[in-house]
């Protein structure tokens, strides 16, 4: 009924069920004590009032509302990639393709890593106009122009521009949503998709879809398991004219290499933990061979205020402070820790 507080998910519970054993719970690995516990769909990648946003009293669910409309057509979807596994190439219904595109940018958009880079992508992007005289952020916030000649000219001097709100976190992860969502969503309508058969089990990240770059390919693939023994692919280039917006899908088995390498990164992803089917011994080894394989991902300072953000109020209120690189840099870091060097941003 999406009360406030109650618990919301940031992987669905429809593709969470998928990885439940008929009558026995998820198993689920947590990474920073190695341990196993058993989970129930119920509690796995949720927490109260994640999507939620607490405003003046009221509570805005406007995001976990939409999610909820994409969610409720995932049954049907995941039934035809399903049967798309099994045939060299299939042309998606129109209704189901745009439910895994829009299923895919909800993902995207909505999980705990998404919801730290939210702050970070908003400073980088508001220095970047000020530094190069863009005004697309700038315009959307309604800056005076007095206000924002005062902080290029800060800018222009060497200084950075930082934030300050009341719960930054959920505040800006709302208004990254709706800033991007359109975006998102156009960008895996572009994507080219493959339904995998996997010859092993392969886990769930608590992070849902997995981005990966392959820089020899010049293009981002996407990971998303969709079952035990299946998963979706997508691979999106940097060079639009490679890509497709047809809604076509291959059909592909992959050999044990391969099936490595994906569950590799799955595991490597995960933030707290990692959902499976049974008790998987392969996923310690997994995340040994992921650092090996030069698989890694930014790092979230702490996840637990990431999940527990949309419990506390936010003010719509922005105020700017005008700060020296290292400020910057501290204040970026305190969200998330880039694998790329920040000054190179």
């Amino acid at each position: 009924m999406n009360n406030p507080n109650e618990k919301q998910h940031y992987v669905s519970q429809v593709l969470l069920k998928r990885f439940r054993t008929p009558g026995r719970p998820l198993k689920c690995f947590q990474i920073a004590s190695g341990e196993w516990k058993d989970r129930s769909v119920e509690n796995v990648c949720a927490s109260r009032g994640y999507n939620q946003v607490l405003e003046s009293g009221q509570t805005d669910n406007t995001i976990e509302n939409a999610f909820s409309k994409v969610e409720s057509d995932l049954p049907k979807t995941f039934r035809v990639l399903e049967e798309a596994a099994t045939k060299s190439t299939t042309e998606l219904p129109a209704d189901v393709y745009e439910n895994m595109c829009k299923y895919c940018a909800f993902l995207k958009l909505t999980s705990p890593v998404a919801k730290a880079s939210a702050v970070v992508s908003f400073v980088i992007q508001l220095n970047w106009e000020l530094e190069k005289g863009q005004t697309s952020l700038l315009r959307d916030l309604e800056l005076s122009e007095p206000v924002i000649d005062t902080l290029r000219k800060e800018c222009a001097v060497g200084h950075k521009v930082i934030i300050e709100a009341e719960n930054p976190l959920q505040l800006l992860f709302k208004f990254q949503f709706q800033q991007s969502f359109a975006l998102e969503y156009s960008m895996f309508r572009s994507t080219q998709w493959a339904v995998c058969i996997s010859p092993i089990e392969l886990p769930v990240s608590d992070i849902g879809l997995v981005p990966m770059h392959l820089e020899d390919l010049k293009a981002n693939h996407f990971i998303l398991p969709i079952g035990p023994k299946l998963v979706l692919d997508g691979i999106l280039y940097l060079d639009p004219a490679k890509n497709s917006a047809q809604p076509i899908v291959q059909g592909v088995t992959l050999n044990a290499d391969q099936a490595e390498y994906r569950f590799d990164c799955i595991c490597s992803s995960a933030l707290t933990e990692i959902v499976c089917s049974r008790r998987t011994p392969d996923i310690a080894a997994a995340l040994v061979r992921g650092k090996g394989k030069g698989i890694n991902f930014h790092e979230i300072l702490n996840p637990q205020a990431i999940t527990s953000a949309g419990q506390t109020a936010v003010n719509s209120e922005v105020r700017f402070r005008v700060v020296s690189t290292t400020e910057y840099v501290k204040f970026v870091h305190s969200f998330i820790k880039p694998r790329w060097r920040l000054e190179h941003s």
